[in-house]
């Protein structure tokens, strides 16, 4: 086989989807990745390792209840930390920060509900009889 042919050979293997394998082939007549199937789970392995999104944590992260609109606040700013440093991914963060506007909102109307309470209980307990 003349380098020529050699260059513009294709690789004798099949894909998972049963096609012929487009890459070109080396001496073997395979691709590199066909030609040493270990070695293309290896470079798989490293690429899935060097993409993940997120660090893994293994420490047991204590959970504080947010009933103040301060510890909602306290828990958004550790989010963002969160996901600058890349230990909790962007589309959780956003959920999340859903999760505690809405929380917001009910912290503030048990907020007034308490106060109307107290105003109410004021009003009527001073309240003169004609």
């Amino acid at each position: 086989m003349s380098a020529q042919n050699h260059s513009n050979a294709r690789c004798r293997a099949t894909t998972k989807a049963g096609n012929t394998c487009p890459a070109a082939a080396t001496a073997s007549g395979f691709c590199f990745l066909h030609e040493d199937p270990a070695r293309a789970a290896e470079l798989g392995r490293k690429g899935g390792l060097k993409n993940r999104h997120v660090i893994p944590d293994d420490d047991d992260v204590e959970i504080l209840p947010l009933d103040t609109a301060g510890d909602v606040r306290a828990m958004l700013a550790k989010l963002a930390h969160d996901v600058r440093s890349r230990r909790v991914e962007p589309r959780v963060a956003a959920s999340v920060s859903q999760i505690a506007s809405t929380l917001l909102k009910a912290i503030e109307v048990a907020d007034i509900e308490r106060r109307l309470e107290k105003l109410e209980g004021k009003t009527n307990g001073s309240e003169e009889t004609h």
